[in-house]
């Protein structure tokens, strides 16, 4: 039985036929390699690369498991006008900035103010000590600054073929407080915010570097108030108005840095005490609203816009440990996983070093307070 004249590869259609997909005309058998209908022939295969790359995307910036995920694909490009000035937008000069403000600002303090000021003070013997903490203070804070830079905040791994609390990532399924971010083809565990001073996403592995980075920032602008004040104090009543330029300009440094450093360490000791991430900070995912239209004890998610814009004005939202999905079961709990890990910190300096070493006290309070996934 003869097909249709339709259907035969080669010819045109005498009519109009319905057409599925992006086709083209058909072509010879030269062309086609068989007798294929009309409809089925494909567009070239430049086009179809096309067509996979773009659908490989769309496939990488979704699923959208829930409403964490919100605009998450331009995580921390916010403020993007914050820091333009004369049509140059200096934002990703911040970075450089910071850290070369710290080091300037320390080889000032080590070469100008603690000379002069144990000078004054008749303090020959405080002037070795009071450099080498004051330098070794500056070193570490710009070390876990350049960590926390250049450092993978906890990219999940492409393959994995274990399960991870329930979870099977070859499924495309995540763990739950992992989030895209615009600087990265692969979520990150634990994702905290975006941090423009280190131009990088902080997460799961570089979030204690970050905070340490915090106190050691903290610490240098309080150490140069304190210094700094105190010499301008002494120089104002020796008359040596000359020196005290310098001294000025370190205090203005030092008082400048605290102004923006201490709100944000403020902001994250709390949420370190809560074991609360900066993203569900930020959308309110932990807090209820008391006294409103529906009662008491509301999610804040559930409230309208306009009940929702006077209670935030009122600062009424009230965090609700327990509508956090990653509090442990108790302080006995992190109590023994602190022992635990404690030990086995001890056990490995030991094997390592050939030496007898206590706990590692201060690997115990950053475990205590800093609650992975």
């Amino acid at each position: 039985m003869s097909l249709p004249p339709t259907w035969r590869a080669g010819s045109w259609p005498p009519q109009q036929m319905p057409t599925y997909g992006r086709l083209l005309p058909p072509g010879s058998h030269s062309q086609t390699g068989a007798n294929l209908p009309p409809t089925m022939l494909l567009a070239s295969s430049s086009t179809t690369q096309e067509e996979q790359d773009s659908t490989q995307a769309t496939q990488e910036s979704e699923p959208c498991f829930d409403d964490l995920c919100v605009n998450e694909a331009r995580e921390g490009d916010e403020g993007t006008g914050e820091y333009v000035f004369w049509g140059c937008d200096f934002k990703p000069a911040l970075p450089y900035a910071l850290g070369v403000s710290v080091v300037a600002g320390s080889i000032c303090l080590a070469l100008v103010q603690i000379p002069l000021l144990c000078r004054l003070q008749s303090w020959s013997q405080a002037e070795a000590p009071l450099t080498a903490v004051e330098v070794g203070l500056a070193a570490v804070t710009v070390v876990l600054m350049g960590y926390c830079s250049l450092a993978d905040p906890g990219q999940i791994r492409k393959m994995r073929n274990i399960a991870l609390d329930g979870i099977d990532l070859e499924q495309g399924d995540r763990p739950f407080r992992a989030h895209k971010s615009w600087q990265y083809g692969r979520k990150i565990r634990r994702y905290d915010h975006y941090c423009k001073w280190v131009n990088n996403v902080i997460g799961l592995l570089n979030h204690r570097e970050f905070v340490l980075m915090l106190v050691g920032l903290c610490l240098i602008g309080l150490f140069g108030v304190l210094l700094d004040g105190y010499l301008a104090l002494l120089l104002a009543k020796k008359g040596l108005w000359e020196a005290e330029v310098a001294v000025v300009l370190h205090l203005a440094y030092s008082v400048i840095l605290l102004a923006i450093e201490v709100p944000i360490f403020q902001i994250h000791i709390g949420l370190v005490r809560r074991n609360e991430l900066a993203q569900e900070w930020k959308n309110n995912l932990n807090y209820v609203a008391n006294q409103t239209s529906m009662g008491d004890g509301v999610p804040v998610e559930e409230l309208d816009d306009e009940e929702y814009n006077q209670l935030f004005d009122e600062k009424a939202f009230v965090y609700d440990k327990n509508r956090s999905h990653s509090q442990r079961s108790g302080l006995v709990h992190k109590l023994l996983e602190l022992l635990v890990l404690a030990a086995l910190a001890s056990w490995r300096t030991r094997r390592v070093l050939n030496v007898t070493c206590p706990l590692p006290v201060f690997h115990c309070f950053f475990v205590l307070v800093f609650a992975t996934d």
